[in-house]
């Protein structure tokens, strides 16, 4: 019988799933957060424990004092410490610092130490307890400011000059990690320190390894005691428990210099900035600090690694310093686009840090604007970050309001909210950029000056492109928006240091930079006799040089020197079409960062650029390994780049080379670790047990997907087999691509699965495995996760399109050679041919075209070309009429000739049409004979035609237990399970039960009544299993799928409707029988009180009003505990009558009439009229998919008769016996089995060759229709403007030159 449901839509209720072990459920999706966690144990009444929040405040705390402590002890700031009139300031008495001599601080108040009480280091820990929070012990720590001190002694601070590197040996920069120490606080690990020490904070001594990992040498300027420890008091820190500076005050008459007069101090400045601006920032505030332009950038490298952390969650692969940019630069709203969606492009795709100068102007404020748009939140273990670093470098004498950055206590990190305001004049100090997340803000002693940067940065830009230990190995971009002198020298510096650099002009046409025109090929163009023509173009560019002979000279020697390395200098021309970010790749890739044409593919697969990989790397390098590409294609295949996987491809990688049981077996488990495949994860842990997964774990998915799966590969690749025999990790595969699809399709990786497809080598096949897949993991997916559902019904429905547009391609060119791709069986998939597939994946719109229609109907005839219904009745009982010609059949006698007469007539019984008309002919007789024995011969003596009806229904479960051992499924489950997918066969089972249950009833005397209701009540069951002859018919067929849709609503109806019922009935019944009494009843009153109570209702909803049974009965009912008499009559003794509480029926006629009102309304207008319309909804829906659903159903029917015996019940246990005599000889006699595909290796290699044309015809129509599409002619229309705008541009300059 048939194996699905019918539709093919719904998942039938009463069936087992195979597929329930591999069911996913809903609630382990969603996290235990802090928040669920505790509201949860509120509302259960448990005890809100912190759930370790006391051990992370702790940490917070330690690893903030080790930070402090860090930054005071490495970091410095400049002051001028003596007053020097500069007489170039127009008789203002300013100093040559650029402070006035009222802004000058004496040298006492510069040793004088910032007050401030830390009124937050005494109650750190006491105020950890919480209501309802139950303290453990813990080591006793002391104060916290007492563990900085501590600290600092561990370090080696302690008797060592300030600047001077600590006496113990120090780990390089990098291995310092907050959570190291955490880790090393909670572990306790003892290397040597005191007992006493290690108790007291809580601290191993690890951390002198990791605290200050660099050594900084400077001149030392603090006395020798000053490096003592103040005693330990209540209030923490005291200020002399840090250094003391040691001031060289020059004297009054000394000549101003800035050797002399501008000195070192310990910064003052550090913590983190709140932009309160609505449009600058975000909710995080950005960390600042104030250093001196002499700091050791050894020691910036390891603030900005090991204490900002800006290296987590992930190691940035390149650094891009935006220089350039007048104060008041402005792009128009299109270059603006343009160059912020580049920038960020290229450091979204790269985790790039961006550095600028930081300041609310010129270029970095139009980088903060681009960051701003695009920032977003990376969420870890212990924090939240930000996923843009942009970090600024600007000098600290030039920053508006600088004051309020100023530490207000030392021992603390200062919080700043600061309001960035615009610039209204040139010469005032500029607002920080609140966009930027990080500020170095360098001081050089100079107030009010744009001074001290330049050279810092560029140490900085060094530092970071120098390989590790000494740096960070991360390559530097330098792009240049605009600009002066300064900004052209910064590009000149940089190409010197072999960074790649590139420009955008102010001026010129197309925005492209005059002063960098003259390069070309790495070779000067310029002669001598130019050299006046390049003067003249400096000077109309750059207009600020006018009467300036030495600027212009330097400028002219900064362009000769850019042409000396044009290889390191791009210019992008902000008008073209190409993106800024390819700018940056390119310049990056022909600047000399990458060593290797194979390492620049690695750049431009990280940065997911297949253009530059296209038309730069690959032409550049002809002959590419393709052990080469193998752990490239890993990576793009992981990260689902379809085109460097298609690049891959097409330049030498050879995919039955590179996939292997290993390589596979590496991807399935790589794939699992990502938190958005949690689904592939989880299913892949019921089948294996285990973390680690192999290739047979999957094959068990696949078996319970598609019930059967055959690959010798899958079955090998087991642990305990790997171990003995480790060839089995160089196996390769068949058709890799397919098995890559399936992976693809698993781990949700949908535009992967698409390309992939396209290069299996049975395309037609792998579509409809793949929507069997994606249907498969639709149904093993709870309902709550809709995000994932809707993905899955969407690429299932791609699939199934793909298969049929596929489809009707292969028809157009050749249908017999389409309709033999539909029939061809495939040994991976357990012989099953593509129209088996598409059943278990529900594929209608397949099974519903033309090619797989055609291949339908002949199987329906199966042999023969012509088969009227009526003639096909008729024979069944006159087998002589096959050789009339009233049939005809197909070539297939032997050699391709006519059939012999016994040969047609064993084509027409063995004929699905023929099975199916015999066997509903056969099953008719049986009901006649069935409804004879139920009104005419159903006595207590059994009759013979009883027992004929008895054997009848036997050979009913012959038939079924026969066709459950067919089911494709290979376990006892499985096939039972598919079995019960169908809804007839659940009718089937159900008659089957009740005849059985009725024909043991009717064999005793006490339950022989109930064995005739038995029986009558089946009759109902076997009637309707008469409406599978409906299908046939194309008008019929769809109403019974209707009807079946309906089934499940009416008994959501019902659900509703006896609510209802119950409560109208209960109320209706007490007010009209209040005299009842519960001791007198016996089981007749009990079954009469539960028919008023529910059928009662029930009729009245359908207008069987019954309005005189609910008058009630005129009886009065008295209740004597309620009786009194009057006083009077008790006290004369006269007889009186008693006052009692009576109850009569009819006085409560009118409650009942207002209830019965009520009870219609509801029922009768409202659950009525939403009944009748939720079968018009389905009606609706069916009847616009009727051909596909009929067309469905017929299908399943030929399925089901294909499998069916000859013969008819009761006489198919003759055919039983011959099947079962046949399987033992071929068990026991058979000597050798037939081979088949011997007989089709021909026809299978044309089908093959035929399917990849039609692969390529189908490709190629879908290009052409892409490429035909309205934007994409405009692009190419857009495109081809571009190229002839710059070949025009291009022409005037050569012109001028």
């Amino acid at each position: 019988m048939s194996k699905s449901t019918v539709g093919g839509a719904q998942q039938p209720l009463l069936a087992i799933d195979p597929f329930n072990a591999f069911k996913v459920d809903d609630l382990t999706n969603y996290s235990m957060d802090d928040q669920r966690w505790t509201l949860q144990r509120k509302k259960i009444g448990l005890k809100r424990r912190t759930k370790g929040t006391r051990a992370r405040r702790v940490r917070d705390i330690r690893t903030r004092d080790i930070n402090l402590t860090f930054i005071r002890s490495h970091f410095t700031r400049k002051e001028c410490v003596r007053y020097g009139r500069d007489p170039s300031r127009n008789g203002r008495r300013i100093c040559f610092c650029g402070l006035s001599e009222v802004e000058h601080l004496s040298p006492d108040r510069l040793l004088k130490p910032i007050s401030g009480t830390n009124t937050r280091t005494g109650s750190r820990l006491g105020s950890f307890q919480e209501e309802g929070e139950e303290v453990e012990e813990e080591i006793i720590m002391g104060d916290m400011n007492s563990m900085t001190s501590s600290i600092m002694g561990i370090l080696g601070i302690n008797g060592a000059p300030w600047g001077q590197p600590p006496p113990a040996s120090l780990a390089p920069r990098g291995s310092f990690d907050s959570k190291s120490v955490v880790s090393d606080v909670e572990a306790g690990t003892d290397r040597g320190l005191p007992e006493s020490l290690v108790n007291a904070i809580g601290i191993t001594p690890r951390m002198q390894s990791r605290v200050y990992p660099v050594s900084i040498e400077r001149k030392p300027f603090y006395k020798e005691s000053s490096l003592s420890f103040s005693k330990q008091t209540d209030q923490g820190l005291t200020p002399s428990s840090f250094l003391e500076p040691r001031l060289n005050v020059p004297p009054t008459t000394a000549k101003w210099d800035s050797s002399t007069h501008i000195q070192e101090l310990p910064t003052n400045a550090y913590g983190t900035i709140d932009f309160i601006n609505e449009t600058a920032g975000s909710t995080k505030p950005a960390k600042y600090i104030r250093l001196s332009d002499s700091t050791n950038i050894q020691t910036v490298l390891t603030l900005l690694t090991d204490y900002w952390r800006m290296m987590e969650p992930q190691r940035p692969q390149l650094v891009i310093s935006v220089t350039g940019g007048a104060d008041f630069l402005r792009l128009d709203g299109r270059k603006r686009e343009i160059f912020s969606t580049g920038l960020m492009k290229a450091v979204k795709s790269t985790g790039a840090w961006i550095l600028t100068g930081g300041l609310h102007l010129g270029v970095n404020r139009i980088v903060g604007e681009a960051v701003n748009e695009s920032q977003y939140t990376v969420k870890t273990q212990e924090y939240l970050a930000r996923g843009i670093r942009c970090l600024g470098v600007l000098p600290w004498g030039f920053v508006r309001d600088r004051h309020l950055l100023l530490n207000s206590d030392l021992n603390e990190f200062e919080e700043v909210r600061y309001k960035v305001q615009e610039r209204t004049n040139l010469e005032d100090p500029v607002s920080l950029d609140g966009d930027h997340t990080h500020f170095l803000m360098v001081d050089d002693g100079t107030r009010d000056h744009f001074n001290g940067t330049v050279n810092f940065r560029t140490r900085l830009e060094e530092a970071i492109q120098a390989e590790e230990p000494s740096g960070l190995g991360i390559p530097v971009v330098v792009v240049l928006l605009e600009g002066g002198l300064g900004a052209l020298g910064q590009v000149c510096h940089g190409a010197e240091e072999e960074y790649p650099c590139g420009g955008r002009g102010r001026h010129g046409a197309g925005g492209r930079p005059p002063s960098l025109r003259c390069v070309h090929d790495g070779r000067y163009i310029l002669r001598r006799q130019y050299i006046t023509q390049l003067m003249n173009k400096i000077l109309a560019a750059m207009t600020e040089l006018q009467g300036k002979t030495e600027k212009q000279k330097k400028c002219a020697d900064y362009v000769l020197e850019c042409c000396a390395r044009a290889n390191m200098i791009i210019t992008f021309d902000i008008d073209c079409a190409e993106g800024l970010d390819h700018c940056i790749l390119y310049a990056l890739l022909t600047g000399g960062a990458q060593s290797s044409r194979l390492d620049q593919l690695s750049l431009a697969l990280l940065w997911d650029r297949p253009d530059i990989a296209e038309h730069h790397i690959f032409p550049a390098e002809s002959n590419w390994a393709s052990w080469d590409l193998k752990d490239l294609m890993t990576t793009a295949l992981l990260e689902e780049k379809v085109e460097f996987v298609k690049l891959f491809i097409l330049n030498g990688l050879v995919m039955s080379d590179y996939l292997n049981v290993t390589t596979l077996r590496y991807l399935y488990n790589e794939a699992c670790k990502t938190e958005s495949h949690t689904h592939l994860r989880r299913l892949l842990q019921r089948s294996s047990r285990s973390s680690y997964h192999y290739l047979v774990h999957v094959h068990n998915i696949l078996q319970a997907m598609l019930r059967k799966h055959h690959d010798p590969v899958y079955l090998t690749d087991t642990p305990q087999a790997v171990m003995v025999d480790s060839s089995i990790n160089y196996l390769t595969f068949d058709d890799p691509y397919q098995e890559l699809l399936l992976w693809a399709i698993f781990s949700r990786r949908g535009r992967l699965a698409r390309f992939l497809w396209e290069r299996c080598e049975t395309p037609l096949c792998a579509a409809v495995v793949a929507s069997c897949v994606y249907q498969s993991l639709w149904k093993s997916l709870g309902a709550k996760n809709t995000v994932i559902l809707n993905e899955y019904l969407k690429q299932k429905t791609m699939f199934e399109t793909l298969a049929v547009e596929l489809q009707d391609v292969c028809y157009q060119e050749d249908p017999p050679n389409a309709m033999g791709l539909v029939e061809r069986r495939n040994p991976k998939w357990g012989q099953m041919d593509c129209l088996e597939l598409a059943h278990l994946a529900n594929d209608l719109m397949f099974i519903a075209t033309p090619c797989s229609q055609a291949s339908v109907e002949l199987n329906w005839r199966r042999g023969m070309t012509r088969a009227p219904p009526l003639a096909v009745t008729i024979c069944n009982f006159l087998p002589f009429l096959v050789w009339t010609k009233l049939f005809g059949f197909q070539k297939l006698g032997d050699n391709g000739g006519e059939l012999t007469a016994w040969q047609k007539l064993v084509v027409f019984y063995k004929s699905p049409i023929s099975k199916f008309f015999a066997h509903s002919t056969s099953f008719v007789v049986f009901l006649l004979l069935y409804a004879y024995v139920i009104l005419f011969d159903f006595k207590y003596e059994m009759s013979v035609t009883e027992i004929l009806v008895i054997c009848w229904i036997f050979t009913f479960i012959v038939g079924e237990l026969s066709e459950i051992t067919t089911e494709q499924s290979t376990s006892v489950r499985g096939k039972i399970s598919d079995w019960l997918n169908s809804v007839w066969n659940r009718f089937d089972l159900m008659a089957i039960v009740l005849a059985l249950l009725a024909l043991a009833l009717r064999l005793y005397r006490e339950t022989f009544k109930w064995g005739r209701i038995a029986y009558s009540l089946n009759t109902t069951l076997f009637y309707c299993r008469l409406f599978r002859i409906y299908h046939v018919n194309y008008h019929l067929g769809p109403k019974l799928v209707i009807f079946y849709r309906m089934i499940s609503e009416v008994l959501v109806f019902m659900a509703l409707l006896v609510i209802f019922i119950l409560g109208y009935g209960i109320a209706s019944q007490g007010l009209m029988h209040p005299g009842r009494d519960v001791s007198s009843l016996n089981l007749t009153d009990v079954g009469q009180i539960m028919s008023e109570v529910l059928l009662t209702p029930y009729w009245q909803m359908y207008g069987e009003l019954l309005l005189d049974d609910i008058k009630g009965g005129d009886v009065e009912t008295c209740y004597q505990q309620s009786c009194t008499v009057p006083e009077s009559c008790v006290t004369e003794g006269r007889n009186c009558i008693q006052d009692c509480v009576c109850e009569n029926a009819r006085e409560y006629t009118w409650a009942v009439n207002l209830m019965l009102f009520i009870y219609l309304i509801i029922g009768n207008i409202m659950l009525l009229n939403l009944l009748i319309a939720i079968f018009t909804y389905v009606f609706d829906e069916v009847q616009e998919n009727s051909m596909e659903i009929w067309k469905f159903e017929m299908y399943r029917l030929i399925r089901e008769y294909d499998s069916k015996p000859s013969l008819v019940p009761p006489f198919v246990v003759l055919e039983y016996v011959w099947r079962i005599m046949k399987a033992i000889w071929k068990v026991t006699c058979r000597k050798k089995k037939e081979n088949l595909e011997d007989y089709m290796k021909y026809t299978l290699t044309s089908l093959k060759i035929f399917e990849k044309e039609c692969i390529q015809t189908y490709l190629a129509r879908v290009t052409a229709a892409e490429e035909g599409k309205l934007g994409n002619r405009v692009k190419k229309i857009s495109e081809k403007i571009d190229k002839v705008s710059k070949y025009i541009e291009q022409r005037e300059e050569i012109e001028e030159m």
